[in-house]
């Protein structure tokens, strides 16, 4: 991952939200769901008419909403705050792919500009806010199955979901290990992490587990 990519968004494009209609309503359990029909406004945009699961689509008035399908001409979203409003039909949107390996839900104002000239912005900026207070962006979790040493390798390299462990974590990391027994039962492992290193930086974390077992690792600064 560069570091234009990691601060500044790859995709950003500006569509007309149209036939806006819901999929699923909202459950306790899930949130409501929506299709939109989308087309590419402005081809000068970045990354014009890209879109993919995980991108997401931010509406008139600056609700974020996740993608969670794509077709050819629209896109199936995921009201993840619970609005309960579908995106605003008939207006300007944008799609983009968010920043910082998809943690970064944060969208440049200059990208509003052709969004609500008041409201937009604002909501925007509570939303982010939202997710800034009620997460730890320091603590990434690692699942593994069925494992007798769950490993995290190339702790130096951008990880396959963009992560860069180093970058983010330091050379003296958190590192614990969480087993899971059943649905209902986990427990931390009572066993330090070990670590192998390549040129007095870490290469590897791994835990030696006496049995092939599951769970996942938790990574954070220390």
């Amino acid at each position: 991952m560069t570091i234009a990519s990691k601060y500044n968004p790859t995709v950003a494009w500006r569509t007309l939200a149209s036939n806006v209609f819901r999929l699923t309503a909202e459950t306790e359990e899930t949130p409501a769901t929506y299709r939109v029909t989308v087309a590419v406004v402005n081809s000068n945009d970045i990354g014009a008419g890209g879109k993919e699961i995980g991108y997401y689509l931010v509406d008139y008035i600056g609700v974020p909403y996740s993608i969670i399908d794509v077709d050819t001409n629209t896109v199936d979203v995921s009201d993840d705050f619970r609005t309960g409003k579908c995106p605003t039909s008939g207006k300007n949107a944008i799609i983009y792919k968010s920043v910082f390996a998809g943690r970064g839900l944060y969208l440049a104002p200059s990208s509003f500009i052709n969004l609500h000239p008041t409201l937009a912005l604002a909501n925007s900026h509570k939303y982010d806010m939202a997710l800034l207070w009620a997460n730890d962006p320091n603590v990434k979790k690692i699942d593994f199955e069925d494992s007798t040493t769950p490993t995290i390798e190339d702790y130096q390299d951008d990880q396959v979901d963009g992560f860069n462990l180093a970058e983010d974590y330091g050379e003296n990391p958190l590192v614990r290990c969480i087993i899971i027994v059943d649905a209902n039962t986990e427990y931390q492992l009572q066993q330090m992490p070990q670590f192998t290193l390549v040129d007095g930086l870490i290469d590897t974390i791994f835990f030696d587990l006496a049995e092939q077992l599951s769970g996942y690792i938790l990574i954070s600064k220390a």
